[in-house]
């Protein structure tokens, strides 16, 4: 590799992470408010608020020198997951540190900490959320479906505080630097790959192991970090937490760490062996801070003296000079430390409803037959971009794994090929002494085949009635339960990272599946649509099944799951989903949800909702059996109804009105003798 090439290479990896945050917004003025202002000995801490987006406020706190002579190199810190952010106090010592060595210093809330928090209530001080990276992922995943990513705001942010820094007469605009721990050691990585503005950066603890190749050790937790310290797809392009740190070479770098680690010292190795072909050796460096993860006394010497190396051409303190740091309220902007009870101003929250209720964009509802077939084909291709769907051409490969007697018919316990390497476990339900074709039935459940497939309901058939499935089969029906990938006995061998608490899906497995996925351009959600459509090619290609008339059962994700494919494939003769979403929008309006990254679609709602793929399936008997809003709670009819306005329209253009059907008052509708009832009106049309 030559240095042109590696030049090369880091304008590729500055130009995709851009691409990856979707861009920026243009600038607004920062009308930047200093609230207050206190005197310290050699420095003065003015509480300042500027606008990073229209009425977007940022809070933060700026450390400027009082003696020596300026105008001084400024620094621009974004903060770790801490919920106090720049109002802790080992992060005031770095700050005070640094201003004491004559830098000028501005450190700011990330949103969902300090003063941006969602979920604390200053009253009572009691915050609903477990951490500030629920603060994050919460609204981060929404902002997925709206087109938009939590990152690029976060990354936004840093930019506008540079930009309020070179507004100041006390600032040198040629030595800005950038430093922030933790997660704020993550968000300078992004920030300083993008804006080369900042010519100096220590990433204090920020990650520097490289994910690629990922080592997948079974029993181990996988789970991922909160979503803005990803970018997607990533590991389509290569990019690395190395490229991101050589990207920002020549420009000096100090990387600190807890302890040298041996993934650590390769990762270090590879961007020190690029910073050498560059000439700039001497650019780069590591530290250690052999304690556990803080900015601890260590590492805030260590980032002094490396801007004091690069802005002053000199060394740094030795020791930490004698300083006070100051109570939380007396950082404050707001007058009881939130933006967000001020009342006031724009949140993330605020900016979510404003996008969605503009989505998704408004289809003419079809009214001939021509129209409806354009319909679906305009939502089929909508749905296979979003969902990278491709249905494999392989041969089934049928495996026979046993055949189970039971009381009345037995199961055949089959493996087939979704596409190559994933082969999709299913059990198939057949009558005792019923030759010939049979009604057939599809059945997917996000909890898997055993909670309904064996002889009686409950845990190991502890029950004391018979089992959806025993019951659906007992009634003459040829029924084929699926295990789409990830589910049930095909579930990954790992624990959940951290889903002990009522929203611990944000990081559960399922999440974090969907996170991998989402790194390879790809989308777990696409993958199992593609498992249950090649399970409509077993079924429909099994002799005794009846190819021509296939119900088919989705429950919980599996209901979203069969939806997609109906939309996709016609050979679903009828879908009844149970206890589905009922829609991304319904997600988009509150503020918290139990939904994990397994069912989102980033970019869904600039085209389409759920309601709208239901639209596609007009003429086909549809019903919805206690759909489910955010916090997985049954919907009303009357919910429901206005919800699918734009399907109940499709259907009734069709003159069909009757084939489409929400039910969600009442007991009982999810039980086998209703899906019966169902499956023969449907066959009755």
């Amino acid at each position: 590799q030559t240095t042109a090439d590696l030049e090369a290479r880091n304008a590729f990896v500055r130009e995709k992470v851009v691409q990856m945050l979707r861009g920026f917004p243009a600038k607004n003025p920062l009308g930047p408010v200093v609230v207050k202002t206190m005197q310290r000995d050699g420095y003065r801490v003015e509480n300042v608020m500027f606008q990073s987006r229209p009425d977007f406020w940022v809070t933060g706190n700026i450390y400027v020198p009082t003696t020596g002579s300026g105008p001084f190199p400024a620094i621009v810190s974004p903060c770790g997951h801490y919920p106090l952010a720049r109002m802790l106090p080992q992060y005031q010592s770095a700050y005070l540190t640094l201003v004491k060595s004559g830098f000028v210093v501005l450190a700011y809330d990330p949103i969902g900490q300090g003063e941006r928090r969602q979920f604390w209530n200053p009253k009572t001080n009691v915050d609903e959320m477990p951490s500030p990276t629920y603060e994050h992922s919460m609204p981060g995943q929404l902002q997925l479906l709206l087109g938009e990513n939590l990152t690029e705001y976060r990354v936004w942010d840093a930019i506008r505080a540079v930009d309020y820094l070179l507004t100041l007469p006390e600032v040198d605009p040629k030595r800005i630097g950038c430093a922030g721990h933790s997660g704020g050691g993550s968000m300078t990585t992004f920030v300083s790959v993008v804006d080369e503005r900042i010519r100096c950066a220590a990433i204090i603890e920020g990650g520097m192991v490289n994910r690629w190749p990922m080592k997948v050790v079974p029993w181990e937790p996988i789970g991922p970090s909160d979503v803005e310290q990803n970018l997607f797809p990533s590991a389509l392009y290569g990019i690395d937490e190395f490229d991101l740190h050589t990207a920002i070479a020549p420009r000096p770098v100090l990387t600190a760490t807890e302890q040298y680690t041996p993934a650590f010292e390769k990762a270090a190795q590879a961007v020190q062996d690029r910073y050498r072909r560059l000439g700039a050796l001497e650019k780069f460096a590591t530290v250690p801070s052999d304690d556990p993860h803080a900015w601890t006394p260590k590492l805030r010497l260590a980032t002094t003296d490396w801007f004091s190396r690069w802005f002053y051409n000199r060394k740094g303190p030795s020791i930490e000079p004698v300083f006070a740091t100051e109570s939380p309220e007396s950082l404050y902007c707001t007058p009881d430390g939130s933006i967000r009870y001020s009342g006031k101003r724009q949140t993330v929250y605020s900016l979510i409803l404003q996008k969605q209720a503009q989505l998704p964009p408004g289809r003419p509802v079809p009214k001939t037959s021509a129209e409806r077939e354009t319909y679906r084909d305009e939502i089929g291709a909508e749905i296979r971009k979003l969902l990278h769907f491709r249905k494999s051409d392989q041969p089934l490969d049928v495996r026979h794994i046993v055949t189970t007697p039971r009381e009345g018919y037995r199961i055949e316990k089959i493996q087939f090929l979704s596409e190559p390497g994933i082969y999709i476990p299913a059990w198939v339900f057949i009558p005792d002494d019923k030759p010939g074709v049979l009604p057939t039935i599809l059945y997917v459940s996000d909890e898997g085949i055993e909670p309904d497939g064996m002889e009686f309901e409950g845990e190991e058939g502890s029950g004391l009635t018979h089992s959806v499935l025993d019951t659906l089969v007992r009634e003459g029906n040829l029924v084929v339960a699926v295990e789409v990938r990830g589910i049930g006995n095909t579930r990954p061998l790992h624990p959940a990272s951290d889903s002990c608490n009522e929203f611990g899906q944000l990081f559960d497995l399922e999440t974090g599946m969907a996170y991998m996925a989402w790194f390879m351009d790809q989308s777990l959600l696409g993958m199992r649509v593609q498992d249950v459509v090649r399970s409509v090619d077993y079924v429909t290609g099994r002799q005794g099944a009846d190819a021509n008339h296939l119900h088919v059962i989705g429950k919980g994700m599996g209901g979203l799951w069969c939806l997609y494919a109906a939309a996709l494939d016609p050979r679903i003769r009828s879908l009844i989903s149970v206890q589905s979403l009922l829609s991304y929008r319904s997600l988009t309006q509150v503020d918290r949800y139990k939904y994990g990254a397994d069912v989102f679609v980033p970019d869904v709602l600039l085209h389409f909702d759920i309601p709208q793929v239901a639209a596609a399936i007009a003429g086909r008997p549809l019903t919805l059996i206690y759909p489910m809003d955010a916090m997985k709670n049954t919907v009303s009819v009357a919910a429901a109804e206005k919800a699918y306005e734009s399907a109940r329209a499709a259907y009734e253009a069709a003159g069909l009105q009757h084939l489409f059907k929400i039910e969600s008052e009442g007991t009982g509708l999810d039980s086998p003798e209703h899906y019966l009832s169902l499956i023969r009106a449907a066959d009755a049309v």
